[in-house]
């Protein structure tokens, strides 16, 4: 049977790729480099996990599905990844991606967790954000692994409560370590702590780098409180601190696949020059009962 090898969950702030370009120049701005070098702690990680696939979960930003046509869960089963969107290409310089997709894992996911009571939808005709490709890009910059991407749906209500993406995170992970090929799965997910896009809240990062709800979730991350920080996480909670908030949704499904282990690694980045950005990584002994 496969092995879960390795859990992260990250950012995906398309200002960062801008920073990592313009750091060896010195022109970066101070308080991204320390979001950099959580990304670089965090690839480092993944390359002595020894994945064969990474299983990638990410968010469609209403570039391709809108109000009306958005699936709550959905596995992307072509048999390439490419992306990002030729905007997102020119608006931020994002380096173009195009991955194999790992077919059998991807059919395998699909059909197990209808089995588990996840009624995942599916495609063979997308684009893949910048949700996946700058955290693939930043943990896994050669670019030489097959993955799995999974569409999860953070902005058009009705957004799934925090309940269901806890439960997706444990499906999956069970779809995965059911799969009969005994390979080496990373799963990656990412999102966001507070956030607002566009508006004035936009700004009041630089004013205060950390909010009063980033402070009290990542208290709960701290202490593993994964009950409370599930309660907590209803599309309407979080939209409250912001309109990008609700992909804190993200990092609940890691705490699923997660299935109650404390993160191996946690570090909260919070100094003005982005929203504050999360690293989580749960290694192979931490996911494993303490067996790597």
């Amino acid at each position: 049977m496969a092995r879960l090898v390795s859990l992260t969950a990250v950012p995906h702030d398309p200002t960062l790729p801008i920073a990592a370009r313009l750091a060896p120049e010195g022109k970066a701005h101070p308080g991204a480099l320390p979001a950099l070098a959580g990304f670089e702690r965090l690839r480092a990680d993944l390359d002595r996990a020894r994945p064969d696939v990474v299983v990638m979960i990410g968010s469609d930003h209403l570039n391709q599905w809108f109000m009306n046509n958005m699936a709550p869960f959905m596995v992307g089963k072509a048999t390439r990844m490419t992306g990002p969107f030729d905007s997102e290409i020119k608006a931020w310089g994002l380096a173009a991606s195009d991955l194999p997709i790992h077919g059998a894992l991807a059919r395998h996911i699909l059909k197990d967790g209808m089995n588990r009571g996840v009624d995942f939808a599916y495609s063979d005709e997308f684009v893949a954000d910048h949700s996946f490709t700058i955290p693939l890009q930043f943990l896994r910059p050669e670019d030489d692994l097959p993955v799995v991407p999974i569409f999860v749906n953070l902005l058009a209500p009705p957004v799934p409560p925090g309940w269901r993406y806890r439960q997706v995170g444990e499906t999956i992970r069970r779809s995965v370590e059911s799969f009969g090929d005994g390979i080496r799965v990373a799963v990656v997910a990412t999102g966001h702590m507070s956030n607002s896009v566009g508006g004035p809240g936009m700004l009041r990062v630089q004013a205060e780098p950390m909010s009063e709800w980033d402070r009290a979730m990542w208290s709960l991350i701290e202490a593993n409180d994964v009950d409370e920080i599930t309660r907590r996480s209803s599309f309407d909670q979080l939209f409250a601190h912001g309109n990008g908030t609700p992909g804190f949704l993200g990092y609940v499904l890691a705490f699923g696949a997660a299935a109650g282990a404390r993160p191996s690694f946690a570090d909260l980045v919070a100094t003005g020059a982005q929203p504050a950005c999360a690293f989580l990584a749960w290694d192979e002994a931490a996911l494993n009962g303490g067996e790597a």
